[in-house]
């Protein structure tokens, strides 16, 4: 790495010298000033090649830094914010959790898809993963046939993940931000232990893949669906059950960096 530097360094040495068994008189003066500019020059061009073998170290360092994947190579800091979520006690409260996962893609799948697995020590004491399945997609409103299907594209560009997640009941440990009116309720029933009622939640997330970070999932909305039944005709023989989405939340998604 210092090769160059080092052999300037002997130029400067060799023409040092040289110089220094001319003889005297002009001849000596015009040499010693001719030594001098070519010192200068030569110390520039070190400083310049030692300049540039640095920023390239440092480029060649930074393109080594592990690149973010979907599968166990990377580990995810899930921030779920719930608010006005149902209570077993009819309560409505605001909680927030954080989880750590890992984004694991099951093989021989087209598009990319596979489940989400919660890292042990991440929020134990509540929020509980106990099934998932994420899907990379295109818009699930507007499909069109994708352009890579051709082989216009060298990487599918999927701009969706699509995540379903299903938790347990998960237990509140002093209540939490109450929405409802409680005032009348008997101060007995609030001390009773309470838990939020298991979900199913879905989230449609933006994702991208950028040549130097690697995957990059932006935040995005939380939210369950609620079945209706309701009559296919005027009889009411027929029924059928319709869903609706309802906004529960957001979720943030940050990789941890090793």
């Amino acid at each position: 790495m210092c090769f160059f530097p080092f052999l300037s360094m002997m130029m400067i040495i060799t023409a040092t010298e040289s110089f220094s068994f001319v003889g005297g008189g002009s001849k000596n003066i015009h040499h010693k000033r001719a030594l001098a500019a070519a010192t200068s020059t030569l110390t520039k061009s070190i400083t310049s090649t030692t300049a540039t073998m640095l920023s390239a170290s440092s480029s060649s360092s930074s393109s080594t830094q592990r690149k973010t994947t979907l599968d166990k190579a990377t580990d995810w800091n899930l921030r779920i914010v719930l608010r006005g979520v149902a209570t077993e006690q009819g309560k409505k409260v605001d909680q927030i959790f954080v989880v750590k996962c890992q984004f694991l893609e099951e093989e021989g799948y087209e598009p990319p898809q596979g489940v989400l697995l919660q890292q042990d020590g991440s929020d134990q004491s509540s929020f509980q993963v106990q099934k998932s399945r994420w899907l990379l997609s295109e818009d699930p409103d507007d499909r069109k046939d994708g352009l890579w299907v051709w082989g216009l594209f060298k990487e599918p560009l999927y701009p969706f993940m699509l995540l379903q997640m299903e938790t347990s009941a998960i237990p509140l440990s002093g209540g939490g931000s109450k929405n409802d009116d409680s005032d009348n309720e008997d101060k007995e029933e609030e001390n009773k232990p309470d838990s939020i009622k298991p979900l199913q939640l879905y989230a449609q997330i933006n994702h991208k893949r950028d040549s130097d970070v690697g995957v990059i999932l932006e935040a995005c909305d939380l939210k369950v669906r609620q079945v209706e039944t309701m009559k296919a005709d005027v009889f009411g023989a027929a029924k059928v059950d319709v869903y609706e989405e309802v906004n529960v939340g957001t979720l943030s998604i940050q990789p941890i960096l090793k």
